[in-house]
């Protein structure tokens, strides 16, 4: 089957006003979402009598359960809940306060406009055609900017919305996107026809001997008539049913302003390469969430595009801004930017408060190729979570082998670290093993005066071996009897996941080393879930 070219959301018409009511049904069907969905089709057939119960549902249920699946996938869609590692459905904090009826229109509009493609429900297993992997797009805020344009005076058609817009796949396509209409606006019949048979032919994925234009407006008109759906709830713009989208010119400012201050608060969100569950939680905040920061009530750094972007790029070393002083920002800005433009720069971003992983740093730790530049950003990452890190220091012994990240904390303990840039798979296998118990650790215990106190491996990808981090603790009591030194081994996403949820959850640097530390009993970490379950176990809910 191809992947989509064109976007996608479920159907039939499901108006954002009963998206509560879809929250409740799900609530009841699942006895407060404490019995298990994935697989489990009479939780499927359960939700759909709950909707049929309250009025949201037209009063039939289907065989397999799939009428309650597909009303769950649009729940999912817009991140008021996801699927976790065990298959029971977990309510984002959005879900959670519109479940309770907090905020309930501002919650749901906040979802709106944070809706993108990739996002966590169209990455799931179970989602088929999977979209083209170019697709980076905010759909919502894509069509509300397209339609607030004077160039288009204020509308677009249905038909227009169909054929241009749902087949665009990044946010920079605006511009493009804009002159196609007015190409086609400005075309004659014959013209206008051949432009859309063209555009069916290269964009349909639909396994279809027809693929007429026709047909494809015939298909993908009830995804466009929802897309213009959900933008009319949000407020900026109005949806002449089953003609256009319109803009009012005199609100046109205030509808600038509104999608502004969002694409401020909330850029395109990365997380889905950390894990679909990180990338569930952080999309479905809620709107108070962003209330502890002032960052999105500060313009940024430069009115100018250009610099802002330098700026970023600059800065996309470093995973949690806020744990960078103003001297550091300095310096780095200073790598391309004069010392006085550097100090206006680094001012303004102390100014704000980011609460939020850097985006950027996201896309390049977890796509480093670099195995010098991924250890480096390995340990920028253990330095955010609240480690004194230094990179590869040198041993007390007179050896060449030196460990690639040591961490302090804690007054005299440290832990050392072996960061794997495998892009395949890392398996640690009994020589490695070795190494590490007659070498590594004996040769570093000591050094500051510090006790080592555990051990670990960070890998690019997946790994193998972890029955060898056992051993490593038995071999390793032959040079250092006295303490049991404990090893962890876990993923780039797993390490990136659980400082985002730190970051998320505004848990203090001290208790990230402390949970961090609960979770180093010989075990490997291949998700965030995996993680975070063997953290709040010991430590209780957080």
């Amino acid at each position: 089957m191809s992947e989509r070219k064109i976007w996608f959301i479920t159907r039939p018409e499901r108006d954002p006003k009963f998206h509560r009511d879809a929250l409740l049904a799900l609530r009841d069907a699942t006895n407060g979402f404490t019995i298990k969905w994935s697989g489990n089709r009479q939780a499927h057939l359960n939700y759909e009598r709950s909707l049929n119960a309250r009025g949201v549902k037209r009063e039939n249920v289907s065989n397999d359960g799939s009428g309650g699946r597909t009303w769950a996938a649009m729940l999912k869609t817009f991140a008021y809940i996801y699927t976790d590692d065990n298959g029971f459905l977990v309510l984002t904090k959005a879900g959670s306060k519109i479940l309770d009826g907090e905020k309930v229109p501002e919650n749901v509009t906040k979802q709106i406009l944070t809706l993108q493609i990739p996002n966590a429900y169209f990455l799931e297993t179970g989602f088929r055609p999977k979209f083209e992997s170019n697709f980076r797009i905010r759909p919502a805020r894509f069509l509300i900017k397209l339609t607030n344009q004077e160039v288009l005076n204020y509308y677009v058609t249905k038909e227009e919305i169909t054929y241009f817009v749902l087949t665009a796949n990044n946010d920079n396509q605006l511009a493009t996107v804009t002159d196609h209409i007015l190409k086609f606006r400005n075309a004659n019949q014959i013209t206008k026809q051949h432009i859309k048979q063209v555009i069916a032919e290269n964009f349909d994925h639909r396994e279809r001997s027809d693929k007429g234009a026709r047909d494809f407006e015939i298909a993908h008109g009830d995804v466009a008539h929802t897309f213009m759906l959900i933008s009319d709830y949000t407020g900026l713009v109005e949806y002449i049913r089953g003609e256009a989208l319109r803009v009012d010119p005199a609100v046109s400012k205030r509808v600038t302003g509104e999608i502004d201050k969002y694409d401020m608060r909330y850029p395109f969100n990365s997380r889905f390469l950390i894990s679909l569950q990180r990338m569930a939680e952080n999309n479905g905040l809620d709107i108070d969430s962003y209330k502890a920061s002032s960052f999105g009530g500060i313009k940024p750094a430069s009115n100018k595009r250009k610099t802002a972007n330098k700026i970023n790029e600059l800065l996309s070393d470093f995973p949690d801004l806020d744990n960078l002083s103003h001297e550091e920002l300095k310096k780095n800005l200073m790598n391309e930017f004069p010392a006085k433009e550097a100090e206006k720069h680094a001012d303004e971003l102390k100014k704000q408060s980011f609460k939020s992983l850097n985006n950027d740093f996201v896309e390049g730790y977890l796509n480093e190729l670099d195995n010098l530049v991924f250890e480096d950003k390995t340990g920028e990452v253990f330095r955010a979570i609240g480690f004194e890190v230094e990179m590869r220091p040198k041993p007390l012994a007179d050896v060449e082998t030196e460990i690639e990240i040591l961490l302090k904390y804690q007054g005299k303990e440290m832990g050392i670290i072996d960061a794997k840039n495998y892009r395949s798979k890392f398996a640690l296998s009994a020589h490695l093993s070795s190494h590490m118990a007659s070498e590594y650790l004996p040769n570093y215990n000591g050094y500051d005066g510090r006790e080592v106190s555990f051990f670990g491996y960070v890998t690019a990808a997946s790994w193998s071996g972890e029955k060898n981090l056992e051993k490593i603790s038995n071999l390793v009591k032959r040079a250092i009897p006295d303490r049991d030194i404990k090893g962890i081994m876990l993923s780039a996403n797993v390490l990136l996941g659980f400082l985002d949820y730190c970051i998320d959850n505004d848990i203090p640097q001290a208790d990230r080393i402390e949970l961090f530390l609960k979770a180093i009993n010989n075990q490997a970490y291949s998700t965030i879930g995996e993680f975070l379950r063997e953290v709040t176990n010991l430590r209780g809910v957080l």
